[in-house]
């Protein structure tokens, strides 16, 4: 489906599409308003992907917390399976980083993402893919985690080894394969706020580079980071699951900025 093939019509005679927002792996994402001129964005999948749009539908339907967007309607189109989300005003955190925000405030953006993470994994669920474009941050520094596609039940079990996630936010065990636990979220977000602290990854280059340090690699040190904070990043970077907190909860409880 061609990203541009939705703009400027009308479906389900409620919906006028008006732009694409984003393109996923899978499905596109649409800016749309309602008559009353209510933004929603639209997420249409391709057909034959029900199965797909189900799931999100389901694990969304379970959220209900202010930091994570929330999913409205499961819709069948004729152009595909589609979902009708909260439009999130805002901007991805990646290009709300580059205007080089006040570090207190990337800290208040990285805590309202913890808050989003421990409602999920309260519920039983993973988010699998938790990166910065995942992340939108209005213009009040509010954010919200969006994007449940990969998310779902903790521990889940894999038929096969299966890498769910996207490689610089990937845990050790899920570059491995395996089944990823609220673990897994928490690395993420150490991912995250290691590069909040420094302004870079802490594991770079080539994919087998990175997937080899995210295995082996010791996290490279941040110069001048107080040893609390030191030792609350290196919990989060753990590389087995059982060293790291065991929920995004528990992690909010230690943060130390």
């Amino acid at each position: 489906m061609e990203a541009v093939s939705l703009a400027g019509k009308t479906l389900l005679d409620r919906y006028r599409v008006v732009r694409p927002l984003g393109q996923g792996a899978l499905a596109t994402v649409y800016l749309a308003f309602d008559p009353f001129g209510t933004p929603y964005a639209l997420k249409v999948f391709p057909k034959g992907a029900e199965g797909r749009r189900n799931r999100e539908f389901w694990v969304g339907k379970q959220l209900d917390h202010p930091n994570l967007n929330p999913v409205l309607e499961s819709l069948d189109l004729e152009e595909g399976p589609a979902l009708l989300l909260a439009y999130a005003p805002g901007e991805e955190m990646g290009r709300w980083m580059l205007r080089r925000p006040e570090q207190h405030r990337a800290f208040f953006v990285f805590r309202q993402l913890l808050m989003a993470l421990a409602h999920m994994h309260e519920k039983g669920l993973v988010h699998r893919d938790v990166k910065p474009e995942n992340i939108i941050v209005a213009g009040t520094d509010e954010a919200r985690l969006v994007d449940f596609d990969l998310s779902g039940p903790a521990l889940e079990a894999f038929k096969k080894p299966l890498r769910v996630g996207t490689l610089p936010y990937l845990a050790p065990e899920q570059v491995l394969g395996k089944s990823p636990g609220p673990e897994a979220d928490v690395y993420a977000a150490g991912i995250i706020l290691y590069w909040i602290l420094s302004g870079e990854h802490p594991f770079v280059g080539a994919p087998e580079e990175v997937m080899l340090g995210h295995l082996q690699n010791p996290v490279p040190p941040i110069p001048g980071l107080e040893a609390k904070a030191a030792a609350f990043l290196e919990r989060l970077l753990a590389k087995r699951p059982e060293d790291r907190f065991p929920n995004a909860q528990e992690a909010l409880r230690a943060f130390p900025f």
